[in-house]
């Protein structure tokens, strides 16, 4: 037997009995009984089906099934009992599609040498071997292990590139003739023009959707930066050197869009519509200055300039921020923010007038209400801004005082500015504020001419409570004092001329001490006074305390100060607790003495301490006439020195009040606690003393 091989690439149609030759010179290893298993009138009509399909394959860019179908038809023209179309991976063939019989070899090397022969392209090849047994340049355990007694091998290429290799085979020597050969190579030439045609396809398709991305992306982007362009307070803006503007609304007003003359397109046309000028002296800005041509050098500039506003038809001065856009490094275009500075410093101001903690409005100059800041609103008790400006501006002042505002205002346009001090009226309570109230006219930037009144006004209460301590407290120097030292001088003066310590002198005596304790308890009530209205509060020595033995003791002593009144004492529960002793009995003390020398002779005054739970409860009634009302709200006031008609008593009553029920009051809170008051008619006036038993921790 001999074996041939051929390198022709038209197929032939023979019969079953025309010899088979070889015109490459390979040998080749046959039968002498073999037949074609090609009909002569099928192999035309079967090769003319593959360009048709193979080509929507191609031109879909569907490269695996391409090669699918070459490998079927491999097959299906050779009549092979399997097809493999294979790669040629680090010098050896590997399948990658496989039919029939070899489809067990996708993903396996195939043992087989491409081109065994040694022809002069491997782009161009096909070989047949008929006898894989009898042929010493194939390797006859690798056909072995893929069932191939006959093959045939095809190169597919497009040009001299190599693409794969179809290779068939047959279980029977001499299976495949010239024929076969023939249309394999026919196949094999056809498919890598198509398969090269796949690859184009699909990289172009490949590219078409990543430009597709792309584009997306890029439509994504400008509409982030549209949003936030937009979303920019002022005029901004983006542009190169020669490219259109993309700018937000305030920069289209700025630059004349939307209905104005085009939008300017590069920086020339652009400083040719700003016309930038130093506002310092109106000259224009030299172009290498200007910020957008910096910006474009690679340069970030911010510059206060004077720039020509379309819509307004105007220069406004506005501060200018150019930031260069790089790309891979390097400058393609700036993003330019313009805030007019003008109203940005409006803004600020308005800010500082409604934020300030002074009273600050504006009128009209015939006075008609124009504006008052938050913090004259509720120094005068107006709800809103348009509340003050349907009132009138006299209305604002107290009626005793409203002839000296109009003094003021007729000052203000005549000198243009007044200041000093009267009162301000509370729209709703009526109270009267005292304040220092500054006038002055405001102008017009421009012409100079006034255009408006302004004011500014500082509540003078807290500077009036401070004078009015320091009053009290030189009051209290020179008249609670008063009557206790005199008392001492005059004991003095009779133990002096009696002489000796008779009864009168004892009586003396008595006073003498009376005084000194008096004056003792008002200086100590001036030194808590000071303490707790300066902010110190009082100093506490807290012990273990049982209020209910605190109250007897301060019953006891105050029967004997009182001998002709009636106390009664009622206890409910285990009051003790830690406190300060001395100033429970200081509070007790001072509760008492008030209720005795107001409340009627005949009347008894009732102490109740009830103690259950957390919380000891101290009460002090008594009855007779109810507290005025207007009294009642000031009770605990340190500076209340009420008129006798309205309090009762006598004057040593009156020294309870004011002084002596604040420090009551401060006592209270010391300890943690709460002191409310009451009075009718039916009831009497009742204090009732709120005590937690301790601090937590320490009960």
């Amino acid at each position: 037997m001999s074996s041939r091989k051929s390198q022709t690439s038209i197929p032939t149609i023979r019969s079953d009995d025309s010899p088979r030759k070889s015109q490459t010179g390979l040998p080749s290893v046959r039968s002498s009984a073999v037949t074609a298993t090609v009909r002569p009138e099928d192999t035309p009509q079967r090769l003319g089906e593959l360009p048709g399909e193979a080509a929507t394959l191609a031109d879909r860019g569907e490269g695996e099934a391409l090669k699918q179908l070459l490998a079927a038809r491999a097959q299906e023209i050779t009549g092979a009992t399997g097809a493999v179309l294979a790669t040629l991976e680090q010098g050896e063939l590997v399948g990658r599609v496989a039919t029939g019989s070899l489809a067990r070899t996708v993903g396996e090397k195939l043992g087989l040498e491409l081109n065994p022969g040694g022809a002069a392209s491997k782009a161009r090849l096909v070989w047949r071997c008929d006898d894989t047994e009898a042929d010493a340049r194939v390797e006859r355990e690798a056909c072995r292990k893929l069932g191939a007694r006959a093959l045939v091998v095809a190169s597919v290429a497009c040009g001299e590139r190599l693409l794969a290799v179809l290779v068939v085979v047959s279980a029977r020597a001499g299976a495949f003739g010239e024929a076969e050969e023939r249309g394999l190579g026919l196949v094999a030439r056809g498919g890598g023009t198509l398969l090269a045609h796949a690859e184009a396809a699909k990289a172009a398709a490949e590219r078409e959707a990543e430009l597709k991305t792309l584009r997306a992306l890029l439509r994504r982007r400008e509409a982030e930066l549209d949003g936030v362009l937009h979303s920019v307070e002022g005029s901004a803006y983006v542009l190169s050197e020669d490219s259109p503007l993309r700018a937000n609304r305030a920069a289209l007003e700025l630059l004349g869009g939307e209905g104005s003359p085009a939008v300017p397109a590069g920086r020339g046309a652009l400083l040719e519509r700003l016309q930038p000028r130093a506002p310092e002296t109106q000259e224009p800005v030299s172009p290498d200055d200007e910020p957008l041509a910096r910006a474009l050098t690679g340069t970030a500039t911010t510059r206060e300039l004077l720039v020509r506003h379309a819509k307004a038809g105007g220069d406004v001065l506005a501060r200018i921020a150019a930031v260069p856009v790089r790309v891979d490094g390097a400058v393609v275009g700036a993003v330019v923010v313009q805030s007019d500075v003008g109203a940005e410093r409006k803004e600020q101001f308005l800010t500082l007038v409604e934020r300030s903690s002074e009273c600050i409005g504006i009128t009209s100059l015939s006075g008609q209400p124009m504006y008052l800041n938050p913090a004259g609103r509720e120094l005068l008790g107006f709800e809103s801004p348009e509340a003050f400006r349907s009132a009138s501006v006299m209305d604002t002042y107290l009626a005793e005082d409203r002839e000296l505002a109009r003094t003021a205002f007729k000052a203000v346009r005549e000198r243009g500015s007044w200041e000093g001090e009267l009162r301000l009226r509370h729209r709703r309570t009526g109270e009267a504020i005292p304040v220092r109230h500054h006038l002055f006219t405001l102008a017009h930037r421009e012409t100079g001419r006034p255009v408006a009144l302004g004011a500014v006004t500082r509540d003078l209460r807290e500077q009036k409570r401070a004078e009015a301590v320091r009053e009290r407290l030189m009051d209290i120097v020179g008249n609670e004092l008063r009557a206790p030292l005199s008392a001492i001088t005059m004991a003095a003066s009779t133990l002096l001329r009696r002489g000796t310590l008779a009864e009168p002198d004892t009586k003396a005596a008595a006073r003498i001490s009376q005084g000194a304790e008096r004056m003792g308890r008002t200086l100590g009530q001036v030194l808590d006074f000071t303490r707790t209205y300066l902010g110190a509060g009082l100093v506490l020595l807290r012990s273990r305390v049982d209020l209910d033995m605190v109250t007897q003791d301060v019953v006891a002593a105050v029967e004997l100060e009182h001998p002709d009144r009636l106390v009664r004492y009622v206890k409910r529960g285990d009051a003790r607790g830690i406190w300060d002793r001395e100033r429970l009995v200081e509070l007790l003390g001072t509760l008492l003495g008030y209720s005795l020398r107001t409340g009627p002779v005949e009347r008894p005054v009732d102490v109740r301490l009830l103690a259950e739970g957390m919380e000891v409860v101290l009460e002090v009634r008594r009855e007779g006439e109810p507290i005025p009302p207007e009294m009642l709200s000031e009770m605990f006031n340190p500076f209340f020195y009420p008129q006798s008609q309205l309090v009762g008593g006598d004057e040593a009553a009156r020294e309870h009040l004011g002084l002596g029920l604040f420090i009551t009051r401060e006592i209270t809170r010391a300890h943690g606690g709460h002191m409310e008051v009451r009075s009718t008619a039916e009831e009497g006036t009742l204090f009732q003393v709120y005590l937690p038993r301790g601090p937590v921790g320490l009960r």
